[in-house]
């Protein structure tokens, strides 16, 4: 059986985020009311990985629907996603991922760039190579509707569609998978290249720290190009691989999700002068890698310097706490938890919520 799934999302354009050119309609109620969904980032990479969202009835996406042996496992790999929307005429391919991993479960991360929390979900994650968006004058292709073509032949009142049917393994997939080579070279591209970003500004004499102005000067600007942002700052470590134009160059990968990258940088930095306000950086890009381990570490580190003048503490001692949590290491979470009550000289806007989060795993650990 050739593993494709339908799932139906809001309609957008670019599936990079809500913006005055970009609201998701026809999306069903939470989205008329709440102008936004899960799926809004759906093709909005994430360390070179894009994570899809489709809202789904019951707690689990039922992969045994390919094979029957899945019953047992919690995910299956090289699955093909077709991304599904309507224009308010009919159901539509808006796009789709290629060798995706589909969980049964609803997965969670965390997560700041996207929703300032850190618990987001999602259903499938596939590299952002293997990911393609149709631009929106070229969505031609409609999946029909099972009311319609009758049962197993089109998508029904769920989001998702598993097109196991005989009808739709030999007669919807083939033409879909068609369809979809077709569109390869006309897809909208969305992510940039290590080649693109790498590229330097043409030298016109200027000191690796005027270069390093002229970056944040134009990356700072809400109209700046990031492409530039990029091209000074690769000029400047050219000209000065110090640890300020290393931790300048990882602060840009770090803005734009490229954590890998960022990670390099910061680690290149520190190995030239240990620095405290890097480490802080380091050990957050750590937990978005989900290397909590590693977070853990520097975060012990950092904490043995808590006092220093330029230590953010109040920010950092969350996180390491978090980190605490996610390695269920839930006695050191709680003493760090009151140490920080305890001290009177800062502010930890933190604390109410990683107590209410610490009981409640506390308690699911419990009930296992």
């Amino acid at each position: 059986m050739k593993k494709v799934v339908f799932c139906e999302i809001a309609w957008m354009k670019y599936y990079s985020g809500v913006s005055e050119d970009d609201q998701p309609v026809n999306g069903g109620k939470y989205v008329k009311e709440n102008k936004e969904g899960g799926e809004i980032y759906n093709f909005a990479p994430y360390n070179h990985q894009c994570y899809g969202y489709v809202m789904h009835q019951g707690e689990e996406l039922h992969i045994e629907r390919y094979d029957k042996i899945l019953r047992d496992f919690d995910e299956v790999r090289d699955m093909t996603v077709v991304w599904v929307a309507s224009d308010g005429k009919s159901s539509k391919i808006v796009g789709w991922y290629e060798h995706a991993t589909m969980y049964r479960f609803w997965q969670q991360f965390y997560d700041s760039l996207y929703c300032g929390d850190w618990r987001n979900s999602y259903n499938f994650v596939a590299e952002e190579k293997d990911c393609y968006l149709i631009d929106e004058k070229d969505r031609s292709f409609v999946v029909p509707r099972a009311p319609l073509a009758g049962k197993g032949k089109g998508m029904g009142q769920s989001q998702v569609w598993y097109a196991d049917s005989e009808y739709a393994q030999e007669e919807i997939i083939p033409k879909v998978i068609a369809y979809l080579e077709s569109m390869k070279e006309k897809c909208i591209p969305i992510y940039d290249t290590i080649e693109t970003l790498s590229e330097c500004a043409p030298d016109h004499g200027e000191t690796a720290e005027e270069l390093m102005d002229q970056c944040v000067k134009e990356f700072s600007d809400g109209t700046g190009d990031l492409l530039k942002s990029f091209a000074y700052a690769n000029l400047a470590v050219e000209k000065d691989d110090c640890m300020e134009t290393r931790e300048l160059r990882g602060d840009l990968y770090s803005e734009i999700g490229w954590y890998n990258e960022a990670e390099e940088e910061y680690k290149t930095a520190l190995h030239q002068e240990e620095n405290l306000n890097i480490m802080e950086k380091l050990m957050y890009i750590e937990l978005m890698m989900g290397q909590t381990f590693l977070a853990i570490e520097l975060g012990e580190t950092i904490r043995q310097h808590k006092n220093d003048e330029n230590n953010n503490w109040d920010l950092t001692s969350g996180n390491l706490v978090f980190a605490y949590i996610g390695e269920n290491e839930f006695d050191k979470a709680a003493f760090l938890i009151a140490e920080c009550e305890k001290d009177g000289d800062r502010e930890y806007g933190w604390i109410e919520e990683a107590k209410m989060v610490l009981a409640e795993c506390r308690q699911n650990i419990k009930k296992k």
